[in-house]
């Protein structure tokens, strides 16, 4: 188990005792759950917790800790930023683990209004054979999680994120 030094905790990683199917085969490993607040070094010291314990526990290689990062990076500045428009008060909700030994599950929620997930969903289709950074920067981070992730899914308000990607 990893836990921040800080005094305030805003932060954890956890490991839990791994639940596991009738033929002892692990099902999910329960990493992270919990809150981030409004702070760009919050997310920073979390992202590497997480991405150190990945390389230490299931040992990912270099490619795959570096979309590990983009991924949780993109994902949570842009709740930061854009679904709690920077409000300090307000927080991030962010749950990951590790279902079926290799499968990253990242589920992340903000506390703003949410977006038209349609609508950003379909600029993929509008920029196809683009270059990622002539993407409108409104989506962009978005889209690079796509193209990282094996699958993505959002809920209806569009304030929660869950994406999927496989590691070994």
């Amino acid at each position: 188990m990893v836990v921040s030094n800080r005094q305030d905790d805003y932060w954890r990683l956890t490991e839990y005792k791994s639940e596991t199917d009738g033929a002892g085969r692990m099902k999910v490993k329960k990493i992270y759950r919990g809150f981030i607040i409004n702070d760009v070094n919050a997310v920073c010291e979390t992202v590497r917790g997480i991405v150190s314990y990945l390389e230490n526990s299931i040992g990912i290689n270099s490619d795959q800790s570096f979309d590990v990062k983009i991924i949780l990076n993109e994902l949570l500045q842009n709740a930061i930023e854009h679904g709690n428009l920077l409000n300090g008060k307000k927080k991030v909700f962010m749950d990951v683990r590790i279902r079926e030994k290799d499968v990253l599950n990242i589920t992340i929620k903000d506390q703003g209004q949410g977006f038209d997930v349609g609508k950003v969903l379909s600029m993929k289709n509008d920029h196809i054979n683009c270059d990622i950074l002539e993407l409108p920067e409104c989506g962009r981070g978005i889209q690079i999680v796509r193209s990282l992730c094996d699958d993505i899914t959002f809920n209806q308000r569009g304030n929660c994120i869950t994406v999927k990607k496989r590691l070994l």
